[in-house]
C-alpha cells in the first residue's frame, strides 16, 4: 500500500510540475533598459498556457488573473502566503494583456507583472517578469539640440552690440577713473 500512495503521489507531484511549468507571461512592451516618452506608460504582455480571468468573475482557485506592479516589490508575494494587496494605484489586478499607467513620474522605474490565483496570492512556482525603464520628461534630453543662430533673426547682432556697449563703457570708466557707487 504505502509502494502506491508513493507512486500517486509522485504522478500527482509530476502532474502540478508540469501543468506550472506550462504558465508563462512574458513582458512585450516597454523592452528592458527603454526609454519611453511619458507621462502615459503603457505595459503589454503575453500569456500561454492559461486563459487570464477577471478576479471578479472567477469562480475557482485556479482561475488566474495577472498583477501589473508599477515601482513596487514583488518579493513579499513571490511565496504566495501573503495575498497582493488591493487599493494601491501602482498594483494594478486584471486579466487585460495591456495596462496604462498614468502620470509617471520621469526616471527610472520597474514593472512586474505578477500571475495570481483568484485569491491574490502567487501563482506557484511564481511567474513574475520584470523590466526596467526610463520615462522621458521635461527634464530629459530633446531628441536633437536646437543649432546655434535658431533664435529670431538679429538676436545674436543685438547680444553682441550689448557687449560691445558693456566694454566700452567699462573701459571709458577705468580711462576716466569714475567710479560708480
Amino acid at each position: 500500500m504505502l509502494r502506491l500512495t508513493s507512486l500517486l503521489g509522485g504522478m500527482f507531484a509530476l502532474a502540478l510540475v508540469s501543468t506550472a511549468a506550462a504558465q508563462e507571461v512574458r513582458i512585450t512592451s516597454p523592452a528592458n533598459g527603454a526609454t519611453v516618452a511619458g507621462p502615459d506608460v503603457t505595459i503589454t504582455i503575453a500569456v500561454t498556457g492559461t486563459t487570464l480571468v477577471p478576479a471578479p468573475e472567477a469562480t475557482r482557485l485556479e482561475d488566474l488573473h495577472v498583477h501589473y506592479m508599477l515601482d513596487t516589490d514583488a518579493g513579499p508575494y513571490l511565496s504566495g502566503v501573503t495575498p497582493v494587496p488591493m487599493g494601491n494605484p501602482n498594483i494594478i489586478h486584471t486579466a487585460a494583456l495591456s495596462n496604462t499607467f498614468s502620470g509617471v513620474a520621469a526616471g527610472a522605474h520597474r514593472v512586474t507583472v505578477l500571475l495570481g490565483y483568484s485569491s491574490h496570492a502567487a501563482f506557484q512556482p511564481p511567474v513574475a517578469p520584470s523590466v526596467s525603464f526610463q520615462v522621458g520628461g521635461a527634464g530629459a534630453a530633446p531628441s536633437q539640440l536646437p543649432r546655434t543662430g535658431d533664435g529670431p533673426v538679429g538676436s545674436g547682432l543685438w547680444f553682441a552690440l550689448a557687449g560691445l556697449a558693456g566694454l566700452a563703457a567699462g573701459t571709458v570708466l577705468r580711462l576716466t577713473g569714475a567710479r560708480i557707487r
